[in-house]
């Protein structure tokens, strides 16, 4: 799993491969080995159904240990795709914002809207393009499943950013992707923008 981790002004890519206890932690483009145990009962899920329990940790990296407790705190902007934890280490509390990158990156594609011109539908990560929903030409609503991307053994569904009419599609079912590829376009109906009368009557 990987993860976009914000402490602060700070950002960091963080990469989690679990055996048992033993974690192999990639934190940008160091790679650590670390030993993660809950201490006195079970350890904090990262549901959000557990949104109100803590977890206490024994966290040994290297030759180095460290008592950890952890907290998931409200956070004043929830955008659906983010949890927020006060995190205390040897006396010292941090507020740690914890994003799933794969949930980042498919609310960020669904994310902008267009009123009028063409929208592209690209690759948020690397996959499989495992069907294609519509056909070219076809009319599709805002938020409409496009493209359905294999990606980390989970099929994602890649939504239209607009309505409109679908131009075209550059890929076909079965094809390989890397992130940022294009995948589909999306045009106004008959390729010519909504007039201004057209865009006042939707308010």
């Amino acid at each position: 799993m990987r993860y976009v981790a914000t402490v602060g002004e700070q950002t960091y890519t963080v990469g989690l491969r679990e055996d048992g206890h033993q974690r192999e932690v990639t934190l940008d483009d160091n790679r650590l080995t670390v030993d993660w145990r809950p201490v006195g009962g079970a350890a904090l899920s990262a549901g959000k159904d557990e949104a109100d329990r803590a977890g206490h940790y024994s966290l040994l990296m290297g030759a180095q240990s460290y008592d950890v407790f952890v907290q998931p705190v409200p956070a004043d902007d929830d955008d659906g795709t983010s949890r927020v934890f006060e995190v205390h280490v040897h006396g010292q509390v941090y507020r740690v914002r914890l994003a799933d990158e794969r949930a980042r990156a498919l609310a960020s594609l669904a994310g902008g809207a267009h009123a009028s011109g063409d929208a592209n539908i690209r690759a948020p990560m690397p996959g499989l393009v495992s069907n294609l929903l519509v056909e070219e030409g076809a009319e599709v609503q805002r938020g409409q499943a496009v493209v359905v991307l294999e990606a980390m053994k989970m099929e994602n569904d890649l939504p239209a950013p607009r309505a409109g009419i679908v131009k075209s599609l550059r890929v076909s079912k079965g094809q390989a992707v890397n992130q940022g590829d294009l995948l589909a376009v999306i045009s106004d109906p008959a390729g010519i923008p909504p007039s201004d009368e057209d865009d006042k009557s939707r308010k």
